[in-house]
């Protein structure tokens, strides 16, 4: 299969420091030769990272004229209007997560998927993750399972880079970081034990530098029954613990570390070979969107599931301690 020409859109963060390796190891795959941003200058100290030249582009469209595939690494309000305009050129698009601002525009993203025949690929990183396959395996040696908790402190300083970025300081997207952050962890549950009915959640504010909510509390339930908590907190440091509870014992992943604890028999078994940070899951969702490119399924980058995991932080925050918000009535 030959090399797709590709345009990096949006060369920040996200380009630079997730996309950017992962690429460089798939040169016989991809070959950017375009790049634009909307501060020039960004893109010309991009190009600085590439050997072989990619033209700079004034303005998106004329990129759109010269590319195969488009990755879109930009604000989430843009998602919407740059992925539309891509598929309308016949372009393949890569874009980060999350699928967009809220659900009702969400929505609108999944029609464009349904409407073109070029590839919409939602790059959601998590889903690549080998720890989450294996912990779904996993759950067959605990019975049946009626319980999940994950519990996520992961506290960003006044100079985190993230943080500091000008789009999510004053976000327009649902949440701030619960949304931009939290659909990861909405991904990876949704993978191990699939959709989820309803949601029951409240958040609160308490940095004064992180834009938006920065805690969420959620009670919900997946549609086999399996009842679940999912806390996070942006402002709060502490351990990160998922924990799941079956009839026969637990799976806690803790520090990239699997740990299978029966009750009766006191077996306690580790698995300390998937670790999440030393997988390239950006490298792997690149190799996927060309695969998908070439008639491959698009089952880890498709935006209805990307949809639905935007779904679940959108219903916690609309559920605001008062009453269980349920996914269909917000994605239908």
């Amino acid at each position: 299969m030959k090399r797709i020409k590709l345009g990096i859109v949006g060369t920040g963060i996200a380009a630079r420091d997730l996309h950017l390796p992962g690429l460089k190891e798939l040169e016989d795959k991809f070959e950017v030769v375009a790049l634009y941003n909307r501060t020039k200058e960004k893109a010309i100290q991009f190009s600085n990272y590439l050997n072989n030249n990619p033209k700079i582009y004034d303005s998106y469209d004329k990129l759109l004229d010269n590319v195969e595939a488009v990755d879109l690494a930009l604000p989430v309000q843009l998602n919407y209007e740059f992925i539309e305009k891509a598929l309308k050129k016949g372009v393949n698009v890569i874009c980060e997560k999350p699928i967009s601002i809220n659900v009702e525009e969400g929505k609108k993203i999944v029609e464009l998927s349904k409407k073109y025949k070029n590839v919409i690929y939602i790059a959601e990183n998590y889903r690549h993750f080998t720890a989450f396959d294996k912990i779904k395996e996993l759950t067959s040696k605990i019975g049946n399972v009626y319980y999940l908790q994950w519990n996520l402190w992961i506290y960003m300083s006044k100079d985190n880079k993230y943080a500091n970025t000008p789009w999510r300081q004053n976000p327009e997207h649902i949440g701030g970081f619960i949304s931009d952050a939290g659909v990861h962890h909405v991904a990876s549950m949704r993978k191990i034990f699939g959709d989820i009915k309803w949601v029951y959640g409240s958040v609160k504010d308490i940095t004064d530098y992180l834009g938006g909510p920065d805690l969420l509390s959620s009670t919900f339930e997946f549609d086999n029954g399996i009842l679940g908590n999912y806390n996070v907190s942006y402002a709060m440091d502490g351990k990160n613990i998922l924990m799941i509870k079956g009839e026969l014992g637990d799976i806690i992943f803790e520090d990239d570390i699997i740990k299978v604890i029966k009750y009766r028999d006191k077996v306690i078994e580790y698995y300390d070979e998937y670790k999440t940070h030393d997988e390239n899951s950006y490298k792997k969702e690149f190799e996927d969107f060309y695969e998908v490119i070439n008639g491959k399924e698009n089952d880890l980058g498709n935006a209805e599931e990307a949809l639905k995991d935007l779904a679940f932080i959108e219903a916690a925050i609309k559920s605001n301690g008062e009453k269980r918000v349920y996914i269909n009535d917000l994605i239908k």
